[in-house]
């Protein structure tokens, strides 16, 4: 690995065991070379430490106790030595032009700091072939605003100039999900820039255990970034007036979904509230005749909801 890389690869690492090796094969035969790769053990308790044997000499290792991605990220920023970061999480696979065309673009514009690919799914029989950016899209220009109303969509696999993160703070230790948003965001209103390109350069893995599965997790932390940004005082009025709706989309996503567990538990008054405030934001006639129903016939709704998720 050079003294100097121009680029600093940062890989999380928790309960990857599977995977792991696949996406440092996919590092090691890119088209450009001049990089070092950071993995970040994050406490993991399955055979994640055997599965990096093979590459402990191509690669800066650190250890920690399991405290998140965002920690994990957090610890390779600050040994990284290179003047670009580039994200890749330890499940996803790059392909071989990955960090050519990621490097090109940033030295061919100085302008720009953050650049993002776009990507194939995989692992997921609903999400096989398909790509990122035809179910999150981009349009440049990429702006704070685009970024806020979900215009625009950064994919995680990111390649971006040290100062960015440096000037932003990293990752934010305290989400747990929605961290990259979150930085994407302190990132734009700082007036750093973003690119990206649609040429897929990444296999981005889908997964039923991944952190952007849990239907609970990822609403409630959308929140928690969106009251950050309402909090701050470099938040225009306007961009307020574009975070109110999305906080009541999240927040209505977290009462159906707590609608349908209290419908598993067989607790129905409580799957109705639930529902209800859902409702509120929806104004949905099929969620009014469910809600209705799980009042004057609980049972029923809930034999026909079980047999809908099998």
């Amino acid at each position: 690995m050079a003294i100097n890389p121009t680029v600093s690869i940062i890989i999380p690492a928790h309960n990857v065991a599977p995977y792991i090796g696949e996406t440092l094969a996919s590092v090691m035969v890119q088209r450009f070379t001049d990089y070092e790769v950071i993995v970040v053990n994050d406490g993991s308790t399955d055979e994640t430490e055997a599965a990096l044997a093979p590459f402990r000499d191509r690669i800066v290792y650190l250890w920690q106790e399991n405290r998140g991605v965002s920690s994990a990220r957090n610890a390779a920023l600050r040994v990284a030595r290179g003047r670009y970061i580039a994200l890749l999480d330890g499940d996803d696979i790059w392909l071989p032009g990955y960090l050519k065309t990621l490097v090109a673009r940033l030295e061919g514009d100085e302008k720009m700091d953050i650049v993002y690919p776009n990507a194939i799914f995989f692992g997921s029989p609903r999400w096989e072939g398909k790509l990122f950016m035809d179910t999150y899209p981009s349009r440049e220009p990429v702006t704070f605003e685009k970024l806020l109303t979900r215009e625009c969509v950064v994919f995680i696999s990111s390649m971006f100039r040290r100062e960015a993160a440096e000037e932003a703070g990293g990752f934010d230790e305290t989400l747990g999900a929605c961290e990259d948003f979150d930085m994407w965001l302190r990132m734009a209103q700082r007036g750093f820039r973003f690119s990206f390109t649609t040429e897929p350069l990444v296999r981005y893995r889908r997964r039923s255990s991944s952190l952007s599965s849990d239907e609970m997790k990822m609403p409630s932390n959308l929140i928690k970034v969106y009251e950050k940004v309402m909090a701050n005082l470099q938040t225009t009025p306007r961009q307020r007036e574009l975070i109110a709706p999305r906080i009541a989309e999240m927040r209505a996503q977290l009462n159906r979904v707590l609608s349908k567990r209290m419908i598993a538990a067989r607790d129905f008054a409580g799957a109705a509230h639930h529902l209800a405030l859902a409702n509120d934001y929806y104004r949905s006639v099929k969620l009014t005749l469910v809600t209705a129903g799980l009042r004057v016939a609980p049972w029923l709704v809930a034999k026909l909801v079980e047999r809908q998720q099998a």
